[in-house]
């Protein structure tokens, strides 16, 4: 009922407002017209106007012309000499061509000149015009016209009579006849005494003419005022309704705005409920991808990480690639569950990329050295070109940058069967630059199209073939557009495909433990007390005690978070890698109770680093503000341990020199490629030839960069370490060229400090190449 009473109110609201709101812009539209009107009448009187001001110059003109012809016959009588005589004579010739010049202007317009003399600087006199229009019904100053125009007719023949007077009484001087002058003197003074009357009567007639000319302009001005006052009377009464009409059309657009809103404050409750149920399920969905990631990496844990362990074991060949199996589909099975974890993450907004300063170079070594070892077991080549112009350090997410660089060649050797893989980093215009071309199967427009969608490969026969989830493109290509950059691609059947991305070129300053390189050394550590390991899993707490153990730490283990503060009351623990996910007591609960017990009892701060398969952001975060130190994901691995060591205890950690077998540091067939760096000089005797050379020559080098780094010479060791590292390349000797890069950035960018650690990695790699090439 109320809303059918609604609907009919509105329904007869809408048409008062549309037809108050079409009066108000009538009024208003009538307004600007009349405004225009208007404008055109005043533009129009002041045009007549000012017609009327340019009559009355002309006439202020004739009134001056025939002054100047009154006092010029007046100077003829004065004139002493012919010359002169003639001079003055002249002059009222050319007053009267301008008065009859104005007097034609005045009758069929024209324009009327007055020249000033000034005489100032090279400017002698200074000219005044204006233009008259002869208006319709000029017919009122005819009679005036005609009284002027027959009197200056006369003025020529008056003229010419007193210049006969004039010349007359001259010749009387010369002859010096006194009664000739007697005679013409009397003919000259009654002419002079005619010439008042005859010029009062021009003179009367012309301010006739002037007079007329005020009395029409004040007309025309008191047309122009009352025009404007009526236009003003006009306005005012539209103006008037249209506040009137406008103030109706706010009244009822109110009362309907408010219905309006009534209905939106429906839709919008409406609407937060929706949004409330979606943040709900969004919720529960990442809850369940958190727990699925738990579930799976628990037991993935303990696959890969015994694997791992099980790998350093002599094994016989058989049983060996039995453990490579396992290894590698572990593996598989966790970069799919990283894969559809990091895709959930981008869905539900939840994925944060890192602002940290990270080696630009080493990061792209670090992916160049693992993919080459993937593109030559498949019998590709693989072909690395880094612009020598790249900064060292810079500021982003090295972490995403080498997923995204994985992703893409893993799928370029992937999809190879033969030919090349190459990868290329440039900088260009503030932007970093890189692409990854292969030879491979390629792909046709219609696959390009859904290429970046979820779960989408080129058909059911690649999927069988190559395998895969579809969703690692889509992920590379949300991290770049999330690091502020760009991906494109170019493809073809048959003919390999192009993929290639930018990024923001941000540089950084070296962080503080820049001169720190390489992983930590896999020999026996000590620190200042045993690692408990708390864990509910078995199998895990086997696998870290076994890493431990690799390590040469001691060790205890707790089954929750009760049982690890239990043990932790009676002191002697260095270290705490506590599970996250435990019954009785959670890891974050006992890292909490635990700093809790620290601040209250003063106790030195215990480093305690999280465990957890959990993968989201979140958990991190909840890590980290419960008070963990560190943060490992599971599975475990032996670098990341030693890694998260060394960051937590630096110079406390010691660590033992691993045992060498032999001299040789590397095998030989890990230090250059022999079949590459022929191919490519196409001889072998000059390979040899060049080996001598080299080997001979080494410690020059060496002694060089020795050199320059004593010396604090960062531009030259720079040059020298790009000489070897070019060196280096002639022999596809990929370890000492990526060595000779390092210091080569280093150099580059003056980080001195950095330098003598990285000559050493250097000197070793260089010393065992020389070495290699010498057996």
């Amino acid at each position: 009922m109320r809303l059918a009473l609604r609907r009919r109110l509105g329904g007869a609201i809408l048409p008062s407002i549309h037809w108050l709101f079409a009066l108000a812009l009538a009024c208003t539209f009538a307004v600007l017209g009349l405004e225009t009107v208007f404008e055109g009448l005043r533009d129009e009187l002041r045009a007549k106007s000012r017609n009327e001001q340019a009559r009355l110059f002309v006439g202020d003109e004739i009134l001056r012309g025939i002054d100047s012809v009154e006092k010029s016959m007046y100077q003829m009588v004065s004139a002493t000499s012919v010359p002169g005589l003639a001079r003055v004579r002249g002059d009222i010739d050319e007053n009267l061509a301008k008065l009859h010049n104005d007097i034609g202007v005045l009758e069929n317009g024209g324009r009327v000149e007055r020249s000033l003399p000034l005489n100032i600087g090279e400017i002698d006199n200074i000219v005044h015009a204006v233009d008259y229009v002869a208006e319709k019904g000029g017919e009122r100053y005819v009679m005036e016209l005609i009284e002027i125009s027959p009197l200056l007719e006369q003025i020529p023949d008056k003229a010419q009579e007193l210049e006969a007077l004039i010349l007359r009484r001259g010749d009387c001087v010369e002859r010096g006849d006194n009664n000739c002058l007697f005679r013409v003197q009397p003919e000259i003074a009654f002419f002079l005494k005619q010439l008042p009357p005859y010029f009062e009567r021009i003179n009367e007639n012309a301010n006739r003419l002037f007079y007329d000319s005020y009395q029409r302009l004040n007309e025309l001005e008191g047309q122009l005022e009352e025009r404007r006052a009526w236009l003003g009377k006009i306005k005012l009464v539209l103006v008037g309704l249209v506040v009137i009409f406008a103030g109706l059309f706010a009244v009822l657009f109110a009362r309907r705005l408010q219905q309006a809103n009534d209905q939106l404050t429906a839709a919008v409750e409406a609407m937060r409920s929706a949004k409330e149920e979606a943040e709900r399920a969004s919720r529960t969905k990442s809850e369940f991808v958190s727990r699925m990631s738990h579930e799976l990496r628990t037991p993935l844990n303990a696959i890969i990480g015994f694997a791992e362990l099980l790998e350093d074991e002599p094994l016989d060949p058989v049983h060996r690639n039995y453990v490579g199996l396992i290894n590698s589909s572990g593996k598989h099975l966790m970069e799919l569950i990283n894969a559809v974890l990091d895709h959930a993450k981008i869905e539900a907004g939840g994925l944060v990329l890192e602002q940290i300063p990270y080696d630009l170079p080493a990061a792209i070594e670090s992916v160049r050295s693992m993919m080459s070892d993937r593109a030559k077991e498949k019998g590709l080549e693989f072909v690395a070109s880094i612009a020598s112009d790249l900064p060292r350090f810079v500021s982003g997410d090295p972490t995403r940058l080498r997923q995204v660089l994985i992703n893409l060649l893993g799928n370029a050797v992937k999809f190879t069967e033969r030919g090349s893989i190459e990868l290329r980093v440039a900088q260009d215009d503030g932007r970093l630059v890189f692409s990854v071309r292969d030879t491979g199967i390629g792909m046709d427009a219609d696959t390009l199209k859904r290429l970046f969608n979820p779960f989408s490969q080129a058909d059911s026969s690649i999927t069988r073939k190559f395998g895969g989830t579809g969703l690692g493109l889509l992920i590379a290509r949300e991290l770049i557009e999330g690091m502020g950059g760009g991906i494109e691609v170019e493809s073809a059947p048959g003919t390999g495909s192009a993929f290639w991305f930018w990024l923001p070129l941000r540089i950084a300053a070296a962080p503080a433990d820049a001169q720190t390189t390489g992983k930590p050394s896999a020999g026996k550590i000590a620190l200042p007390g045993k690692v408990l390991v708390v864990d509910d899993n078995e199998v895990n707490r086997k696998l870290a005690t076994a890493m431990l153990d690799r390590l040469g730490l001691a060790h205890e283990c707790a089954g929750d978070g009760k049982a690890a503060l239990d043990r932790l009351g009676g002191g002697g623990v260095a270290l705490v890698l506590m599970d996250v996910e435990m019954p009785e007591m959670d890891g974050i609960t006992a890292t909490r109770q635990l700093r809790t017990t620290e601040a209250a009892q003063a106790r030195a701060r215990l480093p305690v680093v999280a465990m957890t398969a959990n993968a989201m952001q979140d958990d991190r975060e909840a890590c980290l503000a419960a008070g963990m130190d560190g943060y490992l994901a599971k599975p475990l691995s032996m670098s990341a341990l030693e890694g998260e060591l060394q960051r937590l205890f630096g110079g406390k950690l010691i660590a033992g020199i691993p045992e060498e077998k032999g001299n040789a540091m590397v095998p030989v067939g890990e230090l250059f490629d022999r079949a590459v760096a022929v191919e490519r000089m196409g001889d072998d005797a000059l390979f040899d030839e060049l080996a001598k050379m080299f080997v001979s020559r080494a410690q020059v080098y060496l002694a060089e960069i020795d050199a320059s780094l004593a010396a604090g010479d960062a531009p030259t060791l720079a040059r020298a370490a790009h000489t070897l590292k070019g060196l280096c390349a002639t022999f596809a000797a990929a370890p000492s060229e990526a060595a000779a890069l390092q210091l080569e950035q280093a150099a580059k960018h003056g980080d001195l400090a950095a330098c003598p650690v990285l000559v050493a990695a250097v000197r070793r790699q260089t010393e065992a190449l020389a070495a290699a090439l010498a057996a």
